[in-house]
């Protein structure tokens, strides 16, 4: 699926609020982050199982990284007004997440 070719179709006032709006959601998942990862400790494991569990992953289901290059991204398609590019990062961010996009 093309993302940039649907998102084209959006009017630029959507655009600019949707990129906004993912910037915050983004900015606030860092925030988090850092707060669970100043307090998180390992877990203990079980290495006699080889049983694969369905949890979430030790590290979430996207990295720190992830969603720092793409604060980083949005802030300069924010700054630059570049909306579209602005919402296919958010939308491929979000894709890691699990929605169906």
């Amino acid at each position: 699926m093309n993302l940039s070719a649907i998102i084209q179709h959006l009017d630029a006032e959507q655009a600019r609020a949707f990129v906004r709006a993912a910037r915050h959601v983004i900015d606030a998942l860092l925030i988090e982050a850092e707060r669970v990862r100043a307090v998180q400790t390992p877990e203990r494991r079980d290495y006699s199982s080889a049983a694969l569990t369905a949890a979430t992953p030790a590290g979430g289901w996207l990295s720190h990284e992830e969603l720092r290059v793409t604060a980083q991204r949005l802030a300069e398609a924010i700054a630059a007004e570049k909306w579209v590019d602005g919402a296919v990062w958010a939308l491929q961010l979000l894709r890691g997440v699990g929605g169906v996009l």
